[in-house]
Formats: structure tokens, sequence, C-alpha cells
């Protein structure tokens, strides 16, 4: 027995194969898909379901049932709900896929049995239900076919009446979830802010202009009066040095926060991810993780999440696991692993990349969940700790265990902000 999550390609491996004519049970049938599985075989029985109602909403096509009852007999089997394709000697397949198009990217699960006594017990269950089923006429499909347009015109305007109803659902539920995330933003938020403004009380301030060269290029800070941003004095002593082009944790006003690269007198840029390389985690040594806060990463993540980890295995993914990160705290919701591609829906997209193999996916899965506080040490480590960009290589730095708190400014042009050393900044240990 093996499952598959699109058994279509099996479906012909295992007709193309087999000198047996094919026996297949699918309540719903379009496209070519039956027609290609018995290209080329004879005497196929096909069980479906033959009613108006099917055929008036599409679920089934009155045409391509024509077309297989030239070479094959199709039957009406009221009550119709197992999808079935066997030869009734060397395989049998069940599960949820139609001979649809739409099963072809549908979430369906189907289970292949090639085992005597699985494929004799499956049959022993369908077999019995054959027995009521009627063969279908020509007579048939044109008594079917004579008022079928007039009952798709007034399904057409049922239809539209459900959607009209179930757009207003959708957005109800929208906005309850969008009020929701916004109260866990705020929270968050108001979190930060207090940390944000313990560790800035007694800090360094510094007045800097945000501006650009040109409409086209990126905004940057340029500090007043010739100040260092490298060098940062403390009334407590200690004072602080930054080195010149590492990454410093920053937050911008609103508490939106990435990774900002670090001139002598200015800010060039906040990066919105980082990527480590190899060894991040040691109990999986080939993998990569990347610290993501891209809006794009952050859709459909639970409320509070503010920060991404992305797990990957080379370009596959591994897993993915949303974050709260609240500068000295993470919180670690459920580890999410990829899903399969399906191939594109339109000519000339390109299909997803191919995440990494289910096994390496439920390990990493697994591992985390039973490791959660460690792993959200590992990532709190991880976003909070300065680096900078290896050489030759944009991804992997060399870190270090001290991390700077400030605050950066708007994305907006020409305005200007204060920048201010955090007095006690966060230390890791390792």
């Amino acid at each position: 027995m093996r499952m598959y999550d699109e058994i279509s390609p099996r479906w012909k491996q295992d007709a193309k194969r087999s000198t047996k004519p094919l026996t297949i049970l699918s309540p719903y049938i379009t496209g070519d898909v039956a027609l290609n599985l018995v290209k080329g075989k004879a005497h196929a029985r096909i069980y479906t379901l033959f009613e108006a109602e099917v055929f008036v909403a599409r679920g089934s096509s009155l045409d391509d049932i024509k077309r297989l009852m030239k070479d094959h007999q199709v039957y009406r089997l009221d009550g119709l709900h197992a999808k079935l394709v066997t030869d009734n000697a060397s395989f049998v397949t069940v599960g949820s896929q139609n001979l649809t198009r739409g099963g072809q990217f549908n979430n369906e699960l189907s289970v292949h049995l090639w085992d005597k006594p699985a494929r004799q017990q499956a049959m022993a269950i369908v077999e019995p239900w054959l027995e009521g089923a009627t063969l279908i006429t020509p007579a048939m499909v044109a008594d079917m076919e004579k008022d079928i347009e007039r009952l798709r015109a007034m399904y057409r305007k049922f239809k539209e009446e459900c959607d009209k109803h179930q757009g207003k659902v959708d957005a109800a539920a929208k906005q309850y979830a969008r009020r929701e995330r916004q109260a866990a933003q705020a929270k968050n938020r108001a979190v930060i802010g207090a940390k944000l403004n313990k560790a800035l009380s007694s800090g360094a301030t510094k007045t800097g202009l945000v501006t650009r060269k040109d409409v086209v290029s990126t905004p940057f800070l340029k500090i007043d009066n010739n100040a260092s941003l490298l060098t940062w004095e403390r009334q407590r002593g200690n004072d602080i040095e930054l080195r010149k082009g590492m990454r410093y944790l920053c937050f911008l006003d609103s508490n939106a926060f990435g990774w900002a690269r670090v001139a002598e007198k200015q800010i060039t840029r906040i990066g919105l991810n980082i990527k480590y390389g190899q060894g991040t985690i040691k109990e999986f040594p080939t993998l990569t993780m990347v610290l993501s806060v891209r809006p794009k990463d952050l859709v459909g993540k639970p409320d509070g999440t503010n920060l991404v980890v992305k797990l990957l295995d080379g370009k596959k993914s591994v897993c993915t696991v949303p974050v709260s990160f609240l500068l000295d705290e993470v919180t670690a919701f459920s580890a999410r692993r990829p899903k399969f591609p399906r191939p594109p829906r339109r000519p000339g997209h390109l299909p997803s990349p191919p995440p990494a193999s289910p096994a390496l996916s439920r390990e990493v899965t697994t591992w985390i969940a039973a490791n959660k506080t460690k792993f959200e040490l590992l990532v709190c480590k991880r976003a909070t700790e300065s680096f900078t960009y290896a050489e030759g290589r944009k991804e992997v730095g060399r870190r270090q265990r001290l991390c700077v708190l400030w605050r950066g400014w708007h994305s907006s042009q020409c305005e200007r902000h204060q920048v201010r050393q955090a007095s006690d900044p966060v230390r890791h240990t390792a």
C-alpha cells in the first residue's frame, strides 16, 4: 500500500501496464482525465453520477461522458461518492480524487493497493454497489441536454446570490481577524516601546536628516555636525565603540525593526532579513536559517507574529516558524511544513520550487516542538546580535555577543530624527 496526494500519474502507469479492462468509479468527470486513462483500451466500465444538478453546476461534463460512451460502457450509480480505479487483476486505487481537471490541483489523498488480500477486500465492498447501476444510453443523454441551458441560467443567478452572501460572511470574518491582529500588534508595540524607552532613557542622542541622492535612490540618514555613529558615550561610562559596516538591530519610531548597516556618519540601509549559514542549529548542521520581517512573509501568520524564521536545506524549504519577538523575549508558534507545489494552472507560469523531503521536515518540526525553549533562545540570540557580512558572501557573517538597541528614522524624506544609543545593551551568552 502507498499513499499519493496526486494519483493521476500512477493511474496512467498502471493502466498502460495492464492488459485488462479498467473499472472506474468517479462521481464527477470532466476534461481528458478519464479519456486519457482508457485511451487504447476497450470495454472499460465507468460508474458516475447522472443528475441534472451535477451537470448544471458543471461538476461533470455531458460532452465528456458522450465521448467515453463511444468505446466504453458508462453507468449511472446513484449515491456514488467513492473514487476507485482498478483493472480487477493487479491494482486498486481508492481515494478522494475525481477524474476531473480540478482533481489534479485540489488537496487530495489516495491509496494504491497492490497486494491481493487488500484488493479483494476493497472489491468485496464495492461490487455489491455496482449491481444497482444503470447503463447510460444516448437517449438518456439527449433528454438530459434538453433543458440544461435554462437550468444553468437559473443556477447562475442562484450562485451569484450565494457568492454575495459568502462575500459578506468573508468580509466580516476578515474584519474580525484584522481587529484581533491589530490588537495583538498594538500589544507587541506597547511591550517593545516600554522596553526601548527604559533602555534609551539615559543613552546618548544624535540627530540626523533623512534624505535621498535622487528620486530613485534609497533614503539614508546623515548625522549632523559630523558626529560619529561609531562612538557612543554613556553616563555610566563604559563607552561603546561600534564597528563600521556591521549590522545592528534597529527599531523605527513605529517599532518596526530591521538590521541597519552602520557607516561612520550615516546609516544607508535597514535590511529586512538575515540569512545564517549551515550549522546555526547544531542538531541539523546542513540547514540554513533565515530571519525575516518582510511584510509578505508575515501575511497569514498567527496574531502577534512580527518575525518569521525560515529553515532551508540548500534552496529547499524545510519549515517556517512564526515568532513573536519582544527584544529579550521570543515566543515561537507552531512550525509549518511546506506544501508540495502543484503544476502551474496557467501556461507560462513557473512551477514553485520543490520543498525538502517530508521526512526531514517532519524530523525538524518534531525537534522544534520538543525543544521549544532552546529554539526560542537561539532565535533571540541570532536576531539581536550584531554581525558583518563575510568576505565574498552576503548571507553569513562574523557574529558578536553584543547587541546595541537604538531608534532609527521614518522612511519619509527630509525629516530630522534622533538616533539614540541604548544605555544598557542587551547581552546574550553563548
